[in-house]
């Protein structure tokens, strides 16, 4: 044991003293970023603002149309299907006059529009960093932006789906793809013709911010590789010792569960703790204890078969309401009771151990990893209050039909 750690005290030394290729990769990273500083690294709201702020020539960021052209330049050349019926094109985005552009920024929950009225072009654009599409958002934007500008009036639209991901959008004939990789290959060659003013400086460490945490960087990707193939049991050290915020938040929600508890019986649903563990804490609710068999499962302890559960996956803490596993005989009348009327995926199959009952994302470290500790708790508690009353209200009625012999006949024979 103690010529292992001394090994790995010796691997160490010699990564963090004696590597070139890691004093190389911690002084790529070893420098003042205000993004980073301001925590937009993951922010799509943040990236949102900054984005229309400077694509805006009447902000004085110094680069009049400069990066609204550059912008533009990149859907010419990188959006070139006819999808929606228009497509710039390069001689174009030279001859257009932008100067009086209308760059909006959450208009009607569009992240960024752009309306060049003297064109009669307008670009609606969605940007994802890190978060998914909604399933009919892009096709609702597309509808909002068409009634306001009409094509019928001579209006030509593009619409923008602007993400880092090669992701197809769901409005697929109307929305065409651009990867931020390309607009950041576009905004880099501006950046380095510009001075060295504060607001060209901040935008060169934005584009470097972008590469550092969103785009592939192949050297960095290489000195990398090299590190863990020479390191690897050093590496391997420090990674299983990393300061895990998120662990951390969850057991501050540890020391909070009785505030939850408190927090929902005044809306008129008594709750009770059931266990909890390393990732997980399950609840109770107090008046379905009394249902016929409801202890005759062999999940937990307590042997109840539907349980509340807040659970830490990874980067994200989710909320479950689950029926477990327990005497089959008994769990038949609640899976056929309440399969149809399933929160979460109602028309699958319903598992022969476990069934999913109603899920809801609770927390999620890209969304909201700025936010002091005490915030995110409430915010948390506040969530999870929520998707308690919500299964409450909902199921509670139909499993009042177990604790009725008179109606529990009826019910299960339902076809």
């Amino acid at each position: 044991m103690a010529s292992k750690k001394a090994d790995i005290e010796t691997e160490l030394e010699k990564l963090l003293l004696n590597d070139p290729d890691f004093s190389y990769l911690e002084k790529e990273f070893d420098q003042y970023c205000p993004f980073e500083a301001l925590g937009m690294v993951r922010s799509e709201v943040r990236h949102g603002n900054y984005l229309a702020y400077l694509l805006n020539p009447g902000r004085p960021h110094g680069f009049n149309t400069q990066v609204l052209r550059a912008f533009l330049m990149c859907i010419a050349q990188n959006c070139g299907s006819i999808k929606s019926g228009f497509s710039l094109k390069a001689l174009d985005v030279h001859l257009l006059d932008i100067d009086q552009a209308d760059v909006r920024r959450e208009w009607r929950n569009i992240d960024l529009l752009i309306v060049l009225r003297s064109s009669k072009i307008v670009i609606p654009i969605e940007l994802k960093i890190d978060s998914s599409q909604g399933h009919d958002q892009l096709r609702r934007y597309r509808r909002i932006v068409e009634q306001e500008w009409p094509l019928t009036d001579g209006w030509r639209h593009i619409h923008v789906f602007l993400t880092k991901h090669e992701e197809a959008p769901v409005d697929s004939d109307h929305w065409e793809p651009l990867l931020i990789g390309d607009l950041v290959e576009h905004l880099e060659i501006l950046a380095n013709q510009t001075n060295d003013s504060p607001a060209a400086s901040m935008f060169r460490a934005y584009l470097q911010m972008l590469r550092r945490h969103h785009l592939e960087d192949r050297r960095l990707e290489e000195i990398a590789r090299k590190l863990w193939a020479q390191h690897s049991e050093a590496l391997e050290f420090l990674a299983d010792r990393r300061p895990d915020a998120v662990g951390n938040l969850f057991d501050a929600l540890k020391d909070r569960r009785s505030d939850f508890i408190r927090a929902l019986k005044e809306t008129g649903v008594e709750m009770i703790l059931d266990a909890d563990y390393k990732t997980i804490i399950r609840f109770a609710f107090e008046k379905w204890e009394t249902l016929p068999g409801f202890k005759g499962s062999q999940w937990t302890e307590s042997k109840r078969f539907i349980l509340l559960e807040l659970k830490r996956e990874g980067p994200k803490i989710n909320a479950y309401l689950y029926l477990g596993p327990g005497e089959e005989g008994l769990r038949q009348q609640y899976v056929a009771l309440l399969e149809r009327d399933r929160l979460h995926r109602p028309s699958s199959r319903a598992g022969k151990d476990w069934m999913c009952l109603a899920k809801k994302e609770i927390y999620s470290e890209q969304l909201d990893d700025e936010a002091e500790i005490d915030v995110q708790i409430d915010v948390i508690l506040q969530s999870l209050q929520l998707f308690a009353r919500r299964v409450f209200d909902h199921f509670d009625p139909l499993l009042d039909r177990l604790a009725k012999p008179v109606l529990i006949a009826s019910s299960l024979s339902a076809p």
